[in-house]
């Protein structure tokens, strides 16, 4: 089996690690990840936690439906924006440092091919110049052995 490598080591591009960026961003800002749960077992406490949370900035989130079961309140709310900006800095270097170890996994796996495609090259070569050399080899001693050898002579 002989080894080829198909294109080359992906190299750094700024519009992919925007656009793994981006696309996190918007998952983050659709999911819970931008929510934090208020939740008490009476009326009174949960509403008291939401004016608290509200005070420090979270904003009540209107699409999701607010729990009102006894003993067990519940409201989701947006984090402020600082606190979001925060965890959407701290994923952005999470994702770069992904990102930087998956190209250097690449290049690495590149260059592992490389060095058994050019093995292998090297092998083949070494092979050849065997064979080449043993077939020289045999017909040195076939010659040798057809002159050792005269005609057979048979009298008539």
């Amino acid at each position: 089996m002989t080894i080829t490598i198909q294109g080359s080591a992906p190299r750094f591009n700024q519009q992919e690690l925007d656009q793994r960026q981006a696309s996190h961003r918007n998952m983050y800002l659709n999911t819970m990840e931008s929510r934090e749960a208020v939740r008490a077992e009476f009326p009174h406490l949960f509403l008291l936690n939401v004016i608290e949370k509200s005070n420090q900035g979270y904003v009540l989130d209107t699409k999701t439906p607010i729990r009102m079961d006894s003993l067990n309140y519940r409201a989701f709310m947006f984090k402020p924006d600082h606190m979001q900006t925060s965890d959407l800095q701290a994923a952005d270097i999470k994702i770069k440092d992904a990102y930087i170890v998956e190209l250097q996994s690449e290049r690495e796996r590149f260059k592992e091919m490389l060095k058994a495609q050019l093995i292998e090259a090297d092998a083949i070569k070494e092979q050849k110049k065997l064979d080449i050399a043993k077939a020289k080899r045999l017909a040195e001693i076939v010659a040798e052995v057809e002159g050792t050898f005269s005609d057979l002579v048979i009298p008539d």
